[in-house]
């Protein structure tokens, strides 16, 4: 259960990372519409929320939050590290 909690926030992270216009660019190439964005900024929020359920069947009440938030913190950690190393996408124009 530790790891399922730990891949639903990396999961979330990066839904909600992907959901930002310059990672957008960076990543795609194009920019995506408005709902779309919305639509994986509540994906992020539900799988953060499944991530609190997994860890509270984790550990229970009393160790459950705790784990999430530190599981919580190691995802965006990854996620801003990942998403922040990855090469811009050049267009041949650019070349």
């Amino acid at each position: 259960m530790t790891w399922l909690t730990l891949i639903l926030a990396v999961l979330a992270f990066g839904c909600l990372g992907s959901a930002t216009d310059d990672h957008q660019q960076r990543l795609t190439g194009r920019r995506l519409a408005s709902a779309t964005k919305a639509g994986w900024r509540a994906g992020a929020w539900v799988a953060l929320a499944v991530a609190l359920g997994s860890a509270v069947a984790a550990r229970g009440w009393v160790f459950g939050p705790v784990l999430w938030c530190g599981v919580v913190m190691l995802a965006a950690g990854i996620v801003f590290v990942a998403l922040n190393f990855i090469p811009r996408r050049t267009s041949a124009t650019e070349k």
